[in-house]
């Protein structure tokens, strides 16, 4: 419903642009609009493009080959298939010449990723280049921002370049933070994490991984407060992957829970890798009755995901190994024959053959090994029993009547202690009375000395019996009171919680000095619920600078007081 809204809504406002700026120009710059959403509702960006569309039937050239371009971008990302050049060659051949530099930037950069997605990495670095020069030159900082990203991702995929690829990301931070764009930004912590995953051992970054788990943190973070689930979900599934690489299956599995379902439906085609996840972390609990769920499920996967079952074994095979479990080592080492590739049997079936041989050599020795054992042990033990008789009967008279003497002693010492310790406790008791008593005696003067001066001066006075709304000079007087009696509370207030703007500072006072709700709507001049409402904005912005700031069921009310 909410998305229905928004194209209506999008379609009043292209209407009133048409009218006043002469149609096209405002109609190119609402599609363009389109791409600029941080959005991953596909359907509700195809959505505004039909209805721009709409409004304009009969569409200049210039203005239909912007469509094109839009369809094509949206398109591009929403099947992840590369555009073709038949479509993008003729779109950027015509911007160049008659676009706008928005409009040559973003068909650069679909030409780009086109080509990169067809592999041809080199000519989309010059695309992504060139889009980036003619973003700085017409001093667009969000076009600027995605001529990075891109370039960012591009660099990924070549380890040569990590250098400029991290660069490229922080770049695009800098300007995704400038711009509050905390989705964006968020995509660019989780790409500088997929480093730290894709590490490998005498790597710099493979013995640094915990700043991935930060960068990954990160990510989530603004994602969930951009309210962006789809990147939220996969920077925690891919967070749950740096901590299995890095052997640390406790962190990984509840993200692989919380992800699993998501990740199911999101992407259908990648369950198998999720169970392979999820198998792979059990085992490395040490957990095979949990992995065995989901590799059911696994086993269990249409014929044309057999590299995945060949995966599943060759994790037994290797699990069973370790744990030197012959007999199951077989079995896996049989199946990851069966589902390995065509091309590579011959060199597997004999590495089979002589796991199966040296396991089964192992299993003979140690079985000759055990029986030796066992029979040594049984002479030994026969040894043991004897002697351990022998001295039970000599010492154990003798010993039986020492402990008897030990115990008799220690409880009458027991009894000395415990009479000590009652007439301690009888002692402190009583001085704990009298000391609560003699504290509770003085927080009640001090209670009342403090509501003795602040209701002292004349315009305490005057405000609790006739309050009204207050002037500057009038809060000025209000501030020196509270901070005279209760030690600076506004300078505590705002060194502590310098988010608080001055209208929370005011109702802190307010509510410090104890005016009531009523009193309060009267001196700042809003309605009694208008209070509560500004009470609940004051707990939750100290709750977001302290998360454990109020005590358990604490009001604001009660944290002001004892503040």
């Amino acid at each position: 419903m909410r998305n229905i809204l928004y194209v209506l809504l999008l379609g009043m406002i292209v209407c009133v642009l048409a009218a006043s700026c002469g149609g096209g120009q405002a109609r190119r710059e609402a599609l363009l609009d389109i791409l600029s959403s941080t959005s991953t509702d596909g359907q509700t960006d195809f959505a505004r493009l039909d209805s721009l569309e709409k409004v304009a039937p009969d569409a200049d050239e210039h203005e239909r080959v912007v469509r094109r371009l839009v369809r094509a971008w949206l398109t591009t990302f929403e099947t992840q298939q590369a555009a073709p050049d038949s479509v993008t060659a003729p779109i950027v051949d015509y911007l160049e010449k008659h676009g706008t530099p928005r409009e040559r930037v973003r068909a650069l950069l679909l030409h780009g990723i086109g080509l990169e997605r067809r592999g041809n990495a080199a000519d989309a670095q010059l695309m992504y280049q060139k889009a980036l020069r003619l973003a700085r030159q017409g001093g667009d900082s969000t076009q600027v921002l995605l001529c990075w990203m891109r370039l960012g991702e591009l660099y990924t995929l070549r380890t040569e370049l990590r250098h400029e690829m991290t660069e490229a990301y922080r770049n695009a931070m800098r300007l995704a933070e400038q711009l509050g764009d905390t989705s964006r930004l968020s995509s660019c912590h989780a790409n500088l994490g997929r480093l730290y995953i894709a590490a490998l051992p005498g790597d710099s970054l493979y013995d640094h991984w915990q700043e991935g788990v930060a960068h990954y943190r990160k990510a989530i973070e603004l994602a969930h407060e951009a309210d962006n689930e789809f990147d939220e979900m996969n920077a925690k599934y891919e967070l749950a992957a740096l901590y299995s690489t890095r052997q640390h299956p406790y962190e990984a599995l509840p993200l692989l829970q919380e992800t699993k379902d998501f990740k199911f439906r999101t992407f259908p085609d990648q369950k198998g890798a999720v169970l392979f996840s999820l198998i792979t972390v059990f085992l490395q609990l040490d957990r095979p009755d949990s992995a065995q769920v989901y590799i059911d499920q696994a086993l269990a996967l249409p014929a044309n995901q057999n590299n995945i079952r060949y995966h599943v074994y060759e994790m037994l095979f290797q699990y069973y190994q370790a744990k030197k479990q012959s007999d199951l080592v077989a079995w896996a080492a049989d199946s990851l024959f069966h589902y390995q590739p065509a091309a590579a049997r011959q060199q597997v079936s004999t590495q089979v053959a002589e796991v199966k041989e040296k396991y089964a050599n192992e299993q003979l020795s140690e079985s000759h090994a055990r029986v030796s054992r066992e029979r040594n042990n049984s002479i030994l033990i026969g040894i043991s029993v004897a002697v351990v008789l022998l001295v039970i009967i000599v010492w154990g008279r003798k010993a039986y009547r020492d402990r008897l003497h030990r115990r008799e002693c220690l409880l009458h010492e027991k009894d000395e202690v415990i009479n000590t310790l009652q007439t301690h406790l009888e002692e402190e008791k009583a001085h704990v009375e009298e000391v609560s008593g003699r504290l509770s005696d003085i927080e009640g003067r001090e209670h009342e000395l403090r509501h003795a001066l602040t209701n002292d001066t004349e315009l305490m006075q005057r405000l609790r019996k006739e309050p009204k709304f207050l002037d500057d000079s009038e809060w000025e007087k209000l501030k020196a009171v509270v901070d005279d009696v209760y030690k600076d509370f506004t300078v505590r207030l705002h060194e502590r919680f310098p988010q608080l703007s001055e209208v929370y500072i005011r109702y802190c006072i307010l509510i410090k000095l104890r005016f009531t709700v009523s009193q309060i709507a009267i001196l700042m001049a809003v309605a009694p619920s208008s209070v509560s409402q500004q009470k609940s904005r004051i707990k939750k912005r100290l709750l977001q600078t302290e998360g454990f700031v109020f005590g358990e069921g604490e009001t604001l009310d009660e944290w002001i007081g004892r503040f």
